[in-house]
């Protein structure tokens, strides 16, 4: 009698799962296809409710909050392949793939359609050729109006006693380069280790204005529910030119993640940098910056963002010293057959604790500026592997030092690649 209740029940969940299939609609991050749930009412209320709450968690993006639930549903009934593959789909997306292979493979002998079959079989091949690494590459020609920020005047106020000579404004067509990658292998459970490195340059037929920049980021990242990521390490940087060495650093920092529902994301960063500038001292001194990002899709075509960014320079010379503030908005739209743009704008504020003791009667620099870009690209369009990209800029930049003030429009035209 006890071997005929136990088949009904097992027959019964089976059931149970194969009506579930559009009650837990649960996002797969970096998976290749979706697993159908199923659930149909089972003898058991507690059992039906167990498995419901786990599929509500999968659905939200919190696999670490149904992996208790779906790992008691499992162990209570081991030949059930619905639930094992459910829970492996858990283990997938908190980045437990030992466990997760073990679980789909089982799974894959229990009673599960073809839908699921080849979704399990799909999961196992992902896991197969997943990377622990990502790199970036972009080139781009640049025309500017300005790329040397003059002011368009034609002398200098020195002390209220002497005029000197400004370059006139010249246009200008560079190269701007990119080349960057992360490695994050895994170290335990949601914790990682962190290699990071971004090279970037600007190249002008006037090699005096080429300039490079490398940063280098070593630390650890920890990953939780919610797209939750936290992570910290040391930062080395170097900055230079045709006349060698401009700038070298070292600091640490800190970066911080979370969605809130399916549509919004927070990004916090901080740094804190002791910078060099071994032709320049005057220069030296330790920088804080802070970053705050928030990206909300509005509609599967419309995604609003806004950014808030505060930096202080305590440079060795006063007059240097400075205090920089930059909030910025945008949007990026997606159009019927590929287009996508995107639209941002920023106003910044910059000021300097004393005078330049040469440009005294003007007081503390204080600048503003204002910047509109526009960027127009087509999502299906790549050439060798790299994606197209035009972007239009406009900065006005006005400061309380007329010398300090300037225009500028910069078109780029560029592609860019992820690997």
């Amino acid at each position: 009698m006890r071997r005929i209740v136990v088949v009904l029940q097992a027959v019964s969940l089976a059931l149970l799962m194969g009506a579930a299939q559009g009650y837990a609609q649960a996002p797969v991050q970096d998976a290749p296809a979706d697993v159908p749930r199923t659930s149909r009412p089972a003898p058991d209320p507690a059992v039906v409710a167990t498995w419901r709450q786990a599929l509500l968690h999968m659905r939200d993006g919190a696999p670490r909050a149904a992996l208790p639930l779906l790992e008691q549903l499992v162990t209570a009934y081991p030949a059930n392949g619905r639930f094992r593959l459910e829970l492996a789909r858990a283990l997938y997306q908190t980045d437990d793939h030992d466990r997760a292979r073990y679980h789909f493979e089982y799974a894959l002998s229990g009673e599960l359609s073809l839908g699921e079959i080849n979704a399990a079989q799909e999961y196992l091949t992902a896991m197969d050729t997943r990377k622990s690494w990502r790199g970036q590459a972009r080139i781009a020609i640049v025309p500017q109006s300005n790329p040397w920020r003059r002011s368009g005047r034609r002398f200098v106020d020195i002390g209220g006693v002497l005029l000197l000579p400004l370059p006139p404004v010249e246009r200008a067509v560079g190269v701007e380069v990119g080349l960057g990658g992360t490695w994050i292998p895994r170290l335990a459970p949601d914790l990682h280790a962190r290699f990071h490195v971004m090279a970037t340059g600007q190249l002008f037929e006037d090699k005096a204005f080429n300039r490079g920049h490398l940063r280098s980021e070593i630390g650890f990242v920890s990953y939780g529910d919610l797209g939750r990521s936290f992570g910290m390490g040391i930062t080395l940087q170097g900055a230079g030119g045709r006349e060698g060495v401009i700038m070298k650093g070292a600091g640490i920092y800190a970066a911080f993640q979370r969605r809130f529902g399916r549509k919004t994301q927070l990004s916090v960063t901080a740094n804190f940098d002791q910078l060099r500038y071994p032709t320049a001292p005057q220069f030296d001194g330790p920088r804080v910056t802070f970053g705050l990002g928030l990206r909300h899709i509005l509609t599967p075509q419309l995604r609003l963002s806004g950014s808030l960014s505060l930096s202080h320079h305590r440079t060795e010379a006063l007059f240097h010293r400075r205090s920089d503030a930059v909030v910025g908005v945008g949007a990026e739209y997606a159009f019927s057959g590929g287009f996508v743009t995107g639209l941002e704008a920023s106003l910044g504020h910059t000021r300097f604790v004393e005078a330049n003791p040469l440009l005294f009667q003007y007081g503390p620099q204080r600048d503003w500026s204002a910047t509109l870009s526009t960027t127009v690209m087509h999502r299906d369009l790549t050439v060798y592997g790299f994606a197209p990209v035009v972007e239009f800029e406009v900065q006005r930049h006005k400061s309380n030092v007329p010398m300090r003030s300037f225009n500028n429009l910069k078109v780029s035209l560029g592609a860019t690649r992820n690997f």
